[in-house]
Parts: C-alpha cells; sequence; structure tokens
C-alpha cells in the first residue's frame, strides 16, 4: 500500500502574532532563532561573523557610528565609543581602526556631510549634545621624510590636498592642522603639493609611515551657545543647508546653503538663507526623502517641510506641514530611522515598525506598519539603542537592550520577517558594500555573514546556537485524531555537524516529545555533494560560478540527506515540528519536512461532554 506524505517545502518566513496553532504551513513562530530563509525558499542556519580589526575585551560597547562616501572615492567609516572618536584605516589587508579625536565629554554622536564649494569636497558635520558643530575632511594618509617645519607624504606623487586635507581660503575657517601618533601640528602652506611648509612644533620626531589625520575643527555656538538650552543633538543636510535639533527643545535651525554656521535670514526670506522652525514638540529624528525634510517630534508627530518660491523667484518661504498621525508614532531616536526605495521607516514609541512614503494614487505621505507580523516581539522589548539599516532589499533592526541582544530583519522581495539573530550589536554599519556591525559589548567591528562561527577571531568563536521552530499542523482537522508511522527530513548537511529533530504531539509536547537526530557523516541517509554550480550544469549569470551570495541558498560544502524516520503511531490533534543544532561549524539546511499522516481510527472521546 503506497503512503502518502504530507510534505511542507515552501517556507513563508517568521510570524508570532497569530496563534502558532492558527497558521498555515511553512510559517516559523516565537522559540526560532538564528536560522533564516534563502533565494530558494529553504530555511537554513544563518553564517557567522568575524572580527574587523584588532580584538579589545573593554566593556565600553560602541555607541554611534557613520558610513561616509567621499566624494573623492575614499570611503570613511566611522565610530565611537568611552571617549574615542575613531574611523577605518585600511592598509593593504590590515584594518585599523584608528583615533580621530579622544577625550569626548560624550560619545552620542550624529553626523551628515555638507558640500564645501571653495574646498571642492565633502566635509563630514557633526554633533554630540555640546553647542558646538564639528568638521572633519576625513583626510589621512601616511607620511615619508619631515624636517622641523615640513611634512612629506610618503607618496610621492600625490599631493595633501589630493588626499582630502583642507587648503586654505574659503568661506569657511577650518584649523589648517593633522594630527600624527596624537600630536597636534599646524600648518600654512604646501597644501597643493607633496610637502606641507610652516608646520609647527617639530615633526621630526615622527617615524616615516605614520598616519597623518585632519585635525577636527570645532565650530563654537552654532547656532546658540547655551548648551543646557539648546544642546545640538540632531543634524541633518538638505540642499546643503544643515538642519540642527535638540532633543529638549522645539525650535529646529536651518543654516544657509554656503556657510552651515550661519541660520540667519531676511525678511522676506531669500533661497537659501537660514531659517529658525518651530514644532509642536522636541524632534527626535530628521530625514531627508526626495526634496523636503521630514521631522518626527514628540510623542506621535511626523512633519514635511515645504520651500515656496515668490512669483519673481527673488523669496522663497520655507515651512512645515504636520502630516496626520496618531499618539505614540514618532520615532523613538534618530537610531530608530533610515531609508528604503521609496519611503522612510522607522520604530515608533508604539511600539511599532511603519514606513512613511508615498502609496499609489495618494499625494500625502502614507503611515504603514511592517511589524504587524510579529507584534508581540516588539511590544515587550526593551528598544534603547535601537539602531537599523537597509542592505541589500533587507531592513536590519538591532536591539542591543533586549536581553543579550537580537538582530532582527524584514525581507522587502518576500514582505516577510525572518527569526531573529541572538546577536548584541549595537550599531549597523556598511563598509565596501558589506553589512557590517559594532559590537554592544566591546570596541570591537564585526563582518557580518561571514565564516560559521560567532565572533571569530583566526577561525576560532563560538558555536551558533540554530533553532527552526515550526507552527503547529492540525492536517486540515482540529477536532478529530491523527497518526503517522513515519517522518521525512530532506535537507543539505556537512559532515561534521548533528541535526537534531523534535516532534511535539499536541500543544507543548502535552501528549509525548520524541528528539531524532540527523548525521551529516551517516552514509545511509546522505546522497553526495549538492554542487550545482559547476560548469556545464548552471547556465552564466544563474548562480555565481566559484564564489556565494549572501543569500545562496547552495553551498557545495554539503552533502543532500533524506532521512525517514520511522515512529509508533501515537494519537494527537496538533503536531509542532523543530529543527535545532548548537555545535562549532554546523552547517544545515532544510528543503522539505513532513509525515505520512492519515486520520487515527480512534475518536477523541475524552473531549465528548
Amino acid at each position: 500500500m503506497s503512503k502518502k506524505f504530507d510534505i511542507t517545502q515552501h517556507f513563508s518566513g517568521y510570524r508570532t502574532k497569530k496563534d502558532s496553532t492558527k497558521l498555515g504551513k511553512g510559517f516559523l513562530v516565537a522559540g526560532s532563532q538564528n536560522v533564516k530563509s534563502t533565494d530558494g525558499d529553504n530555511v537554513k542556519i544563518r553564517d557567522g561573523y568575524t572580527l574587523d580589526g584588532a580584538e579589545n575585551t573593554a566593556s565600553t560597547p560602541i555607541e554611534s557610528s557613520f558610513d561616509w562616501q567621499t566624494n573623492t572615492g575614499v570611503e570613511r567609516n566611522l565610530r565611537s565609543y568611552d571617549d574615542e572618536l575613531e574611523f577605518r584605516w585600511v592598509d593593504g589587508t590590515d584594518v585599523t581602526w584608528t583615533r580621530i579625536k579622544a577625550s569626548w565629554t560624550a560619545v552620542d554622536f550624529n553626523f551628515d556631510y555638507w558640500w564645501d564649494v571653495d574646498q571642492n569636497k565633502d566635509i563630514l558635520l557633526f554633533v554630540n549634545g555640546d553647542d558646538n558643530i564639528y568638521a572633519w575632511s576625513g583626510a589621512a594618509a601616511k607620511i615619508g621624510t619631515t624636517t622641523v617645519n615640513t611634512i612629506t607624504l610618503s607618496d610621492t606623487t600625490s599631493t595633501w590636498a589630493e588626499n582630502r586635507f583642507l587648503i586654505s581660503g574659503g568661506t569657511m575657517t577650518y584649523d589648517r592642522k593633522i594630527t600624527i601618533n596624537g600630536t597636534v601640528y599646524t600648518y600654512t602652506g604646501g597644501e597643493t603639493t607633496n610637502t606641507l611648509t610652516g608646520v609647527t612644533g617639530d615633526p621630526t620626531s615622527e617615524a616615516s609611515g605614520s598616519v597623518a589625520i585632519q585635525t577636527v575643527t570645532t565650530f563654537a555656538d552654532s547656532p546658540g551657545s547655551d548648551s543646557t538650552v539648546f544642546p545640538n543633538d540632531l543634524i541633518k543636510i538638505l540642499n546643503n543647508q544643515v538642519w540642527v535639533g535638540s532633543l529638549i527643545n522645539n525650535n529646529v535651525f536651518v543654516s544657509k546653503n554656503t556657510d552651515f554656521t550661519d541660520f540667519s535670514f531676511s525678511s522676506p526670506r531669500v533661497p537659501g538663507e537660514g531659517a529658525t522652525l518651530t514644532l509642536d514638540g522636541s524632534p527626535t529624528a530628521f530625514e531627508p526623502q526626495e526634496k523636503d525634510m521630514y521631522i518626527s517630534a514628540g510623542k506621535g508627530q511626523w512633519y514635511k517641510s515645504t520651500f515656496t518660491l515668490s512669483d519673481d523667484n527673488t523669496a522663497e518661504a520655507l515651512s512645515i506641514i504636520r502630516l496626520k498621525t496618531g499618539e505614540q508614532q514618532s520615532a523613538i531616536s534618530q537610531g530608530a530611522v533610515t531609508k528604503i526605495k521609496n519611503a522612510i521607516v522607522f520604530m515608533s514609541k508604539e511600539p511599532t515598525f511603519d514606513t512613511l512614503g508615498r502609496v499609489k494614487d495618494i499625494n500625502t505621505p502614507q503611515d504603514l506598519p511592517l511589524s504587524d507580523p510579529i507584534k508581540p516581539d516588539f511590544d515587550g522589548a526593551t528598544l534603547t539603542g535601537i539602531h537599523t539599516k537597509f542592505h541589500r532589499n533587507i531592513i536590519y533592526i538591532t536591539l542591543p537592550s533586549e536581553g543579550t541582544g537580537k538582530l532582527y530583519s524584514y525581507n522587502i522581495e518576500k514582505g516577510f520577517w525572518e527569526p531573529p539573530s541572538t546577536l548584541k550589536f549595537s550599531r549597523l554599519a556598511i563598509i565596501d558594500g558589506e553589512l557590517y556591525a559594532h559590537s554592544g559589548y566591546f570596541p570591537e567591528t564585526y563582518k557580518l555573514f561571514d565564516g560559521l562561527v560567532d565572533r571569530a577571531i583566526d577561525g576560532v568563536g563560538s558555536a551558533i546556537n540554530a533553532k527552526a521552530i515550526f507552527s503547529y499542523r492540525n492536517f486540515g482537522d482540529r477536532a478529530y485524531l491523527k497518526s503517522f508511522d513515519e517522518y521525512l527530513s530532506e535537507g543539505k548537511i556537512s559532515a561534521n555537524t548533528t541535526l537534531n529533530l523534535i516532534l511535539r504531539y499536541d500543544f507543548k509536547g502535552s501528549t509525548e516529545t520524541k528528539t531524532k537526530t540527523i548525521d551529516g557523516s551517516d552514509t545511509d541517509v546522505i546522497f553526495g555533494s549538492t554542487d550545482e554550480s559547476s560548469f556545464g550544469r548552471t547556465p552564466f549569470g544563474r548562480l555565481p560560478h566559484g564564489g556565494r551570495t549572501q543569500n545562496e541558498d547552495i553551498d557545495t560544502s554539503l552533502n543532500k540527506f533524506r532521512q525517514i524516520n520511522t515512529e509508533a503511531r501515537i494519537d494527537f490533534h496538533e503536531l509542532q515540528v523543530e529543527y535545532n543544532s548548537n555545535a562549532d561549524e554546523a552547517q544545515w539546511e532544510l528543503l522539505s519536512t513532513g509525515g505520512n499522516v492519515s486520520q487515527s481510527s480512534n475518536q477523541p472521546v475524552s473531549l465528548k461532554k
């Protein structure tokens, strides 16, 4: 007699709002962790992450970060912790997180970059809760020879200006200073050549090959001089005008587009001049989108800027429009906001994770929730320190204060959430086009989706505790009993991996729980390599030849397995299935799962009253 298996082979993401006994098949539910979907609709253990730069186990997590692709093609990635502000310096294959400036009273920075027409480069501006705006050119270069008043670049074919060091002149008065090994030197000329001149003090003790960094310039009392009334907490740039906000003040100041320290304006206001705007609450975040600045404020406010030119183009009104939102709909913080292609996404104070942007056939921006399928996850979560980042069609959200840390991801293409990863990251970053994370434990940075263990240092790290827990199946009938005597698991596995299968008969295994193992070295269930990207088997362009992509569901190191566990029949109303592993360098991927389920001949007599 043939046996018909009820197979699940399409996986539909992670959900926790709807009761786990009422979801359809293929959904992962609460308790799932450290697994992800693949482009082939499978479920696999997630990849690990590797250390970027030096190990540092001091108990000082990264608090702020920023990723800056400069106009000269140089990438600058910044991070702050304790009283340090650092940038990522790459010398060949060596990565060093190098000090820009220390001894900050606070390291809760916000950043953006501004175009300086006189310098012919973008300048990084940042604030951190005092009454200053700080500016950094992003310049860094190795030095060669020195004299008592000159410093020559190691690269004799380039100039200091080409390495982003500041030149004289222009509207903005920057400090023409460099820092080498913690010592600050002032220069007066030579920026457009290979040799700085007029250097004070004496740099001759600096070793050849040392890194010279442009010293940060402080622009004090901009826009105000009393940080107890208006601390500079927020900064964003739109149309080359700097918007500065305070978390404790309802005013927002907008600078001229030619001078980021000048917030003055005429009456009537001239295009490009500064402005002062007053909200109904203190701002929590700024985010430019298309031609407007969006401002989150108070407990439930969102605003959109509006620029209106006069008929003769000589005057321009700058105003704000308050959008229709409800209570608790403002963003939690600047770190809780990011942009996707046509919208802003943010964690609200409700809390829900929402989009704010254009909806087809509706002219005004619309607030639409994304997090409803996993509402319980965020309802009880601690959201302090939240940070979100969009990368390769996935929105990532890190919650460093939630227990030992969690990382969520929402797959825009598939329209569903992935199970959380148990990772304590304080910030997310995009470096060289790849996703990185800054630690919520240490002053360390990591490359994500890299390796088979967590926090890999020289290949050694922690095992990934992965669990794929599926919704309960009642197989079309909630009232009557079912049973099976064979259960199929099919997937891919490495030889060093033992994958556990748990079968819970009825809610939380109240009738019985059985645990089985799938051994990746068991030749009885292994069917050889699953390498489908070899030449001659896969058309060019369909799969990468000789490499992997982040969501690739083919791993040439894995073997195909197909295992059928035989079971004594147990009557049940609903069945929950879990796959898990917690061992070093475990690798597995689930293609299909299911049993030869049929209705039992027994009746649920005890239920009848």
